[in-house]
């Protein structure tokens, strides 16, 4: 079978690599999941419409730093941060998250003193299909900080605030399986105090989030956009103002299943004409960011019946499972040595039509 229409050597070849990269593409990659900064699956801050899934628990603990010169001194600022991400999928369709702060810098002590923890629960929504995904998150912070609006990050009221995030997740991976992409929509509003006027107070915000992600094997090139925008504060005038930043990250499968998250923060933000004031702040201009993600799964007890007839589903699949496996990755194999074969023998025939034409 020719699978080459009067093509030069050259142009033959790189076909045949362009298909031998989708073939490639098209093998099992290594999958796992993928937790956020606050808990749940996504990418550092921009949450994903899918879950962990029923009886999984995730632990994640991502450190920051971020250092700049200040005008006084010749040493640097520092302001680190260490941050810990527990996310437990209590079925299919609804997973619980916990953030907390165990250390934010102070610029005072040697260990500084805890931030802001934060609960949530997001929910799997049924207008979905195979390639949309849609979820609710909602979430409640707790000043458990020992000072709040701290320099260089997003604003905080120091009081009990509560937040809901509608997310959208677009899967390409079965229309481009050569691309395959994820794309996550993010979009919420939260109230900073919850005793205060709702949908009218200057500490309210929009919650935004966007970004993609391309696995390459074993890893996971992400970009991502997020914000905190105050919805109707007077002073913060212009967009540019509020807390804004891309991300440009990497996720590695490491050793003992350990999921390795390295990020790099650029801020959006400008400065402010006056810095000083409450709402109007001076953010990071950048942030590093390195995350450790483990997983474990808790198997809860089943009726022996149902027990039985699962374990009976389960050895099928296990049997039926690697054996697909093997046989379509021994079709690619062959179709790759007969597209091989066949470059081999257009060479061949290009070669000897030379010859008789010099003779």
């Amino acid at each position: 079978m020719n699978y080459i229409w009067g093509l030069s050597d050259v142009n033959k070849r790189i076909r045949f690599w362009i298909w031998a990269i989708g073939v490639l593409w098209a093998l099992p990659n290594v999958q796992y999941a993928q937790t956020t900064l606050y808990g749940g699956r996504g990418l550092l801050r921009t949450q994903s419409a899918e879950l962990i899934g029923r009886s999984k628990f995730y632990v994640n603990t991502f450190f920051s730093t971020f250092l700049q010169s200040t005008p006084s001194r010749a040493t640097l600022g520092k302001d680190h941060t260490l941050n810990l991400g527990l996310t437990y999928g209590i079925s299919r369709s609804i997973e619980l998250t916990a953030f907390l702060t165990p250390y934010q810098d102070d610029q005072k002590h040697v260990w500084g003193p805890p931030g802001d923890s934060q609960l949530g629960l997001k929910f799997k929504t049924p207008f979905s299909s195979n390639s949309i995904f849609t979820s609710v998150f909602i979430f409640s912070r707790f000043p458990t900080a020992k000072s709040h609006n701290v320099p260089f990050e997003p604003y905080s009221s120091g009081k009990i605030g509560a937040g809901a995030l509608g997310i959208i997740t677009f899967d390409f991976t079965d229309s481009f399986p050569l691309f395959p992409l994820k794309a996550h929509v993010n979009f919420g509003y939260f109230d900073q105090n919850i005793k205060d006027e709702l949908f009218n107070d200057n500490e309210d915000q929009f919650i935004i989030a966007a970004g993609i992600k391309f696995p390459i094997r074993s890893s996971i090139l992400y970009t991502e956009y997020s914000a905190e925008v105050f919805a109707s504060n007077p002073l913060v005038t212009s967009y540019s103002w509020n807390s804004q930043r891309i991300t440009q990250g990497l996720k590695l499968l490491g050793p003992w299943n350990l999921i390795l998250d390295f990020a790099l923060d650029i801020s959006l933000s400008k400065k402010p004409p006056n810095p000083d004031a409450v709402f109007l702040k001076e953010y990071a201009s950048w942030k590093v960011i390195f995350g450790v993600n483990y997983q474990l799964s808790f198997k809860r007890p089943q009726n022996p019946y149902v027990r039985r007839n699962n374990g009976i589903n389960e050895k099928s699949e296990k049997k039926e499972l690697p054996k697909e496996v093997h046989e379509n990755r021994q079709k690619i194999q062959d179709e790759l040595q007969r597209m091989e074969k066949n470059l081999e023998k257009d060479k061949k025939k290009e070669k000897d039509k030379e010859q008789k034409s010099d003779q």
